[in-house]
């Protein structure tokens, strides 16, 4: 992420779950493009935006026995979305970080 954020270039965060508006969500990131990400919303105080994720890799783990693993090609997500506001952030240990949001308002994504 080297341009800055607007809402033209919001960063997502693709969840197994939902975020709504005034809702609060816990995360723990160790992913580095997420603490990349988090870390960038942080210094600037910039939201994210959390989609729900409907095909990839955390749907695939979520399949009921039987459905062969890997059978989403890619991933996909749900065009509508919260924006997240983070309102507490600490780090336990190095490569991780604890987070709670709040949601503050929906958005529709658009691809360009």
């Amino acid at each position: 992420m080297t341009e800055p954020l607007s809402l033209f270039s919001l960063p997502l965060f693709p969840l197994g779950t939902v975020l709504y508006p005034g809702g609060s969500l816990p995360l723990r990131i160790f992913e580095v493009r997420y603490l990349d990400m988090v870390r960038k919303c942080q210094r600037s105080g910039a939201p994210f935006g959390v989609v729900l994720l409907t095909q990839g890799t955390e749907v695939d783990k979520a399949k009921p026995d039987g459905l062969p693993a890997g059978s989403c090609p890619g991933e996909a997500f749900h065009a509508i979305g919260t924006l997240a506001t983070i309102v507490e952030c600490r780090a336990p240990q190095p490569g991780q970080v604890m987070v709670r949001c709040t949601g503050t308002q929906r958005f529709c994504v658009t691809r360009t």
